[in-house]
């Protein structure tokens, strides 16, 4: 690498392999205006294998301290780019790179013009006719992005480009922009009034290779640009069940994800077959939590205590992701910060896997994605008695909406509807999204806790309980008129569990505490219900 690099110098570098389009190029190059005391270098490497080890090359040779990396197609039209990019190096040392058109945001893709935020201009052939390719405006001298496109990269500092990892023609430029920002250097774009530059590149196929290159840099760079996301299991006694789970975990397209598992198990498989998944992958966190048995409640806090993600997926052990499920959520978190949730359709599959049609459980909320506010689904919830959000595994949240339990909701215990109550207090500090794709895949099979008919009992409680917090915080619940239509649909909903209750668990001879408990609360929830009608 060359140390004395000469600050009033600058280079232009390019890749050739077509005489005549270069010798276009040139000319514009030699028609710009160079401010007095610049130095200009012309660099052309031809027969490179590809174009990051002919820029590699390139940069060796030079000691300019301003490179511009350009495509042999491009035409350099605003005669005065050299004083423009000097004047944005000088407005911040720490801008490291200067590119005509970018992402604010890097879609999950890794694909930078699928980004809707995208900025700059240029004119470009790549449709088969020359035309403008205007993004969003920048209003000031130039504004920081994600990553840029290739045709042009103009550095003031010199850092490898990555021909170890990319020796074909694609995602060089997003590489180069992501190892800029690791040195804690910016990518910028600037403000052009109209476009600095002509990319006449034609009609490209970029089917062959730029699938396998879109992986590599996915595979490289998802833990920069992407938020960690935790997917959290609580398992219980069920390997061929979790095996399956976790194979959907470990196969999602998103690559930024840490895999917790709590384990609750009395027998020793689930312990065996996970220790033969960590030899393969570092992503899985293993705890076993010493045979505590079927105690939902507390495997899956643990879950939630020893995560680290910035966003929260639960999978059931024996529910299973679809493997773009963690890709198509964040990708919406990525664009809105006033998100909390975001859930989904989701498939009913029986103990073997095979699709069930239960119209019940399987109504499709809406035709199409859907932004709800966290008022307007609050309320759908507490009004109809209904989780149209879905069960753990179907929705994906931010974290940090979150207190350190998810097991209570406003000091109420919550025995059995955690995820409602998880999701009611999600939804009062953001809004949430209804992806109307089935993203997921919950399995119905006899040895679901589900099964368990003294947690419906608790199911009632739970939500008198929060219907009743709510509206004393008047949250989603704003006056008595609404707290009375919201109980009347819960005891439509709930009134038959009092009197199955009452004439399974009267007999006096029963000692059992959880019994004597829910009784107990039976007996509260419909006191203050019979108070609150009678007021």
């Amino acid at each position: 690498m060359i140390l004395d690099m000469k600050k009033n110098k600058i280079a232009f570098i390019t890749s050739v392999n077509n005489e005549d389009l270069y010798e276009k190029s040139l000319s514009y190059i030699n028609n710009l205006q160079v401010p007095e005391g610049i130095e200009i270098e012309i660099i052309a490497i031809r027969n490179a294998k590809c174009i990051t080890s002919a820029y590699n090359e390139a940069m060796q040779k030079s000691n300019a301290k301003y490179k511009v990396y350009l495509h042999q197609d491009v035409y350099i039209q605003n005669q005065n780019f050299i004083k423009d990019i000097l004047n944005i190096f000088k407005a911040d040392q720490n801008i490291g790179l200067i590119g005509m058109a970018g992402a604010k945001v890097i879609p999950v893709s890794g694909i930078w013009w699928e980004d809707h935020c995208k900025v700059g201009k240029v004119y470009d052939s790549h449709s088969g006719t020359m035309t403008l390719l205007t993004f969003n405006e920048i209003n000031d001298l130039y504004t920081e992005v994600k990553g840029i496109d290739g045709l042009i990269i103009i550095t003031q500092y010199d850092l490898p480009w990555r021909d170890d990892i990319f020796d074909g023609w694609h995602f060089y430029d997003l590489s180069h922009s992501i190892e800029f920002m690791r040195k804690e250097l910016k990518v910028v774009v600037p403000n052009q009034k109209t476009p600095w530059c002509i990319h006449d590149c034609g009609i490209i196929n970029i089917a062959n290779e730029f699938e396998e290159y879109r992986n590599k840099f996915l595979d490289n760079y998802s833990k920069d640009i992407f938020p960690l996301v935790s997917i959290l299991i609580p398992a219980y006694n069920r390997p061929k069940y979790l095996q399956q789970a976790l194979d959907s975990a470990l196969n999602q397209t998103y690559r930024n994800t840490e895999i917790i598992i709590c384990d609750n198990s009395t027998i020793e498989d689930v312990q065996r077959l996970v220790e033969q998944y960590m030899l393969k992958t570092n992503k899985i966190k293993y705890f076993n939590n010493g045979g505590l048995g079927n105690s939902a409640k507390i495997n899956t806090q643990k879950c939630f205590t020893v995560s680290s993600g910035e966003y929260i997926n639960y999978l059931y052990d024996d529910d299973l992701f679809n493997l773009n499920k963690i890709d198509k959520m964040i990708n919406y978190f990525l664009y809105d910060d006033t998100l909390s949730l975001i859930t989904s359709y989701r498939n009913l599959i029986n103990n073997n896997g095979e699709y069930l049609n239960d119209t019940f459980r399987t109504v499709k909320q809406y035709p199409n994605d859907t932004l709800l506010t966290g008022e307007e689904a609050g309320r759908k919830i507490l009004f109809s008695m209904i989780n149209f959000i879905g069960e753990p595994t179907t929705a994906i949240f931010r974290r940090k909406f979150v207190d350190l339990s998810i097991n209570d909701y406003d000091n109420h215990e919550i025995n059995f509807l955690i995820d409602i109550a998880l999701w009611l207090k999600l939804l009062k500090k953001g809004n949430m999204i209804y992806i109307s794709e089935p993203l997921s895949k919950f399995r119905i099979h006899s040895s679901q806790g589900t099964n368990d008919k003294i947690l419906y009992f608790w199911a009632s409680i739970d939500f008198f309980n929060m219907i009743i917090s709510s509206y004393e915080n008047k949250v989603f619940i704003k006056n008595r008129k609404e707290l009375l239509e919201s109980l009347m649909s819960w005891y439509k909903e709930y009134a038959g569990d009092l009197i199955r209750f009452s004439n399974q668990y009267n007999d006096s001879s029963r000692n059992n505490a959880e019994i004597i408990k829910l009784r107990d609360e039976y007996i509260n929830c419909y006191t203050k219900f019979v108070n609150i009608l009678l007021e």
